[in-house]
């Protein structure tokens, strides 16, 4: 009995019977079977997850090198400035993460949009960092002045070695003024009314950097109160405030010399020998006599000056010298005996205030001058 052979022969060709003429057909060849791939499944499904893994890990990494890129300490600062540049004032308060209170009037988009200055141009150094503080300066040029202002930064997350950055807490500028003159002056600043803004008194209003227009209501035409826009003041630097002061205006002088006038005829017009308010008075040589009907004679008027700007209280008032004279009748007390007594001319001055009530201008007098004396 023959051996049976190691293995098939493996068939080159095959042949398949014509169902219809029942012939056979040319011989067809037979593909050979596919090679085995001797590299196991899971190793595929490695390379497969390492593949996703890198691809993915790339991805990550190149986000976050694009957000730690945007950023950065000069970024983040610069955004802050630019803000303020294009008058976004919600937009930097966000990113300095200022929170605008009650009384914050200034700091609103509406606002800072009014103000005639603010920045225009900045340049950025590169950061500097002492232990964990890292700060960036800034030189700015806002209007016709150019100053620098250093700004903190901190590390606000990331990843390692590329860490992401915002800004510290940003102070708000000081904006510092006091308008001066009689109550019931109102004022704006940047078309804003104040919650609070006595007459007299130094107001200051947190706000972001620029000029911001002042403007003051008067109701009285006697006077009125000249305005400039005034310029904030950054933190850590002393702050004085702009002062807006009221003046006369012509008719407000006018009015002021007329007050002046009437009160000086008045105490001329006098029979008194000291008129009450008055710049001038007299008295007898003689203890024993008594003074009446004094007919005053004004011999030179003085030249009363009142100045333009209020100060203290009012209107200050100074005069030149003027001169009077006087005659009365004296009495002698002992026995009733009477004759006319008359003084030497003698000079006087006076100074004061003038204000303005309902009726118009009062001049309320200051003066201290020695008296003439009337002789029989």
């Amino acid at each position: 009995m023959a051996d049976a052979p190691d293995s098939a022969p493996v068939p080159t060709e095959s042949t398949e019977v014509d169902a219809e003429s029942g012939g056979t057909s040319a011989p067809q060849p037979v593909a050979p079977p596919a090679a085995r791939s001797h590299v196991p499944r899971w190793v595929w499904a490695m390379v497969a997850a390492v593949t996703v893994l890198t691809t993915a890990a790339g991805v990550t990494i190149s986000l976050a090198a694009v957000a730690a890129v945007q950023s950065m300490p000069t970024v983040v600062v610069g955004q802050y400035l630019r803000a303020l540049e294009h008058g976004h004032a919600t937009a930097a308060m966000k990113l300095a993460g200022i929170e605008a209170h009650s009384g914050d009037v200034l700091l609103t988009d509406e606002a800072y949009g009014r103000i005639t200055d603010r920045i225009t141009s900045f340049s950025l150094a590169a950061p500097v960092t002492h232990g964990t503080k890292t700060t960036v300066q800034a030189t700015i040029t806002q209007g016709d002045r150019t100053y620098q202002r250093s700004f903190a930064v901190q590390k606000d997350g990331g990843v390692p070695f590329l860490p992401f950055w915002r800004l510290s807490p940003v102070e708000p500028d000081t904006l510092d003024l006091m308008v001066d003159g009689p109550q019931g002056l109102t004022y704006t600043v940047a078309g804003e009314k104040l919650t609070s803004a006595p007459v007299g008194t130094d107001v200051q209003l947190r706000a972001l950097p620029g000029t911001y227009p002042v403007a003051v209501t008067s109701k009285s035409k006697n006077f009125d109160v000249p305005v400039t826009g005034v310029t904030t003041t950054p933190p850590g630097l002393a702050s004085s405030p702009a002062v807006f002061t009221a003046q006369l205006s012509s008719s407000g002088q006018a009015a002021a010399q007329k007050a002046i006038d009437t009160w000086l005829d008045s105490c001329v017009a006098s029979h008194d020998a000291k008129p009450a308010d008055c710049p001038f008075w007299t008295e007898p040589q003689d203890s024993g006599d008594d003074i009446s009907n004094v007919r005053w004679q004004l011999l030179t008027r003085p030249t009363a000056t009142v100045q333009p700007v209020w100060s203290a209280g009012g209107w200050s008032v100074d005069s030149t010298s003027g001169s009077i004279g006087a005659e009365a009748v004296l009495t002698r007390r002992s026995d009733g005996a009477s004759g006319v007594g008359v003084t030497d001319p003698f000079s006087f001055s006076f100074g004061g205030l003038v204000t303005f009530d309902g009726s118009g201008a009062v001049f309320t007098p200051q003066f201290s001058d020695s008296p003439g004396e009337a002789g029989a």
